[in-house]
């Protein structure tokens, strides 16, 4: 089985189950229900299909956590003789991962994961109910 990435900024849960590497199988199953949800069968994936599929299972799609683009911004005061607020700077761990970031992207895998499951579901349902009588 070939390894596709280990990037640690690769989704945490795939169908529910962890998702330690993405691979070539993984990429492919993922563009089989890219296309069944799409109204197409598993046999007709397109390329759009395997780079939507690998870049999902990336995460490659996800937005920029929450935190990232927070910004302290110092106090002001109307006191002029008063000297502007210094916030200084956080510095980031350099060893432990941001519970927060981790939990948000975690939570927006989830929703992304349980949306996918359900349309792959009613797909083959659809299909289930319009297939030979």
């Amino acid at each position: 089985m070939k390894k596709e990435t280990t990037s640690p900024t690769g989704r945490i849960l795939r169908h529910g189950k962890r998702a330690d590497e993405v691979t070539a199988e993984a990429i492919e199953l993922r563009a089989r229900e890219l296309a069944l949800i799409d109204g197409r069968s598993a046999a007709q994936v397109t390329d759009g299909d395997r780079r939507r599929s690998r870049l999902e299972l990336r995460g490659d799609h996800l937005p920029e956590g929450t935190l990232a683009d927070a910004e302290g911004t110092g106090g002001i005061s109307r006191d002029p003789a008063e000297p502007a607020d210094n916030p200084g700077r956080e510095v980031p761990s350099q060893d432990e991962p941001d519970e927060q970031a981790t939990s948000e992207r975690l939570a927006i895998e989830g929703v992304e994961e349980a949306q996918h499951d359900q349309m792959l579901a009613a797909r083959r349902r659809d299909r289930r109910r319009s297939g030979p009588e």
